[in-house]
């Protein structure tokens, strides 16, 4: 599978963020799907132009998180959980159409991109802890 990940070193968003999210995206598109395998870590730093440590990081996040299982001398590959489930075409362009909104009430309110992911996170965090 190809997989077309990219970062921005000027974006002001960590490149270890970039990358994780882009992966947790691709997983959640279902374009990377349960036991598919994903670069080696070297191959894809020099893809992307960043240090391997970054790329090390992000695959042992997403492994802790349950999204991907690592495997010493084999490979990386998305886990077979529920973590690592697509999200329903229909529930995914929803999604995508409420964010284009909300970027776009969010752009004429002045806020910024990482005000706005900053208050997103918040909530989040909130709703995790009211469904407990």
């Amino acid at each position: 599978m190809e997989l077309a990940f990219e970062v921005d070193k000027g974006s002001g968003i960590p490149l270890y963020v970039q990358l994780s999210e882009q992966i947790r995206l691709a997983v959640h598109r279902g374009g990377l799907r349960p036991g598919d395998p994903l670069p080696t870590v070297r191959a894809l730093a020099v893809e992307l132009g960043v240090n391997a440590n970054t790329v090390a990081r992000v695959f042992r996040e997403l492994q802790r998180e349950g999204l991907l299982r690592l495997e010493r001398g084999v490979g990386t590959f998305v886990a077979e959980t529920t973590e690592a489930r697509a999200v329903g075409e229909r529930d995914f362009e929803r999604i995508q159409r409420e964010a284009a909104r909300l970027v776009e009430t969010s752009r004429a309110a002045g806020l910024r991109a990482r005000e706005l992911a900053q208050l997103i996170e918040t909530l989040w965090k909130e709703n995790d802890h009211a469904h407990r």
